[in-house]
């Protein structure tokens, strides 16, 4: 076993796997906190209602508050078509199961 460990060949190929699974348990480390972070970001209602508490306890000025609502419009508008598109789907899978009830009779 020592002559073989001896030989320079194969003292890189195993640095090599060394370094090679070293590499991948890091990007394993780093993919995890990672895909932790962007899951906490907090919508655009829960951003426009913390907005709102700062607005009326004072630490927010009106004109700095509409400025926030603006640059907020266009995502709580895309919320708000999310919600309401995956509404009408569940609304029409309850009408396609309540259809073939009916046509079970």
């Amino acid at each position: 076993m020592a002559e073989l460990l001896a030989q320079p060949l194969v003292r890189a190929g195993l640095l090599f796997l060394a370094i090679a699974v070293l590499t991948g348990l890091g990007a394993l480390v780093v993919s995890r906190f990672r895909g932790s972070k962007e899951e906490e970001q907090p919508t655009a209602s829960e951003l426009l209602t913390n907005f709102r508490d700062l607005h009326e306890q004072g630490k927010l000025s009106g004109q700095e508050f509409r400025n926030i609502k603006t640059l907020l419009a266009d995502e709580l508008q895309q919320e708000l078509s999310d919600k309401g598109e995956q509404g009408s789907d569940d609304r029409r899978d309850a009408n396609v199961k309540g259809d073939r009830s009916a046509n079970a009779d």
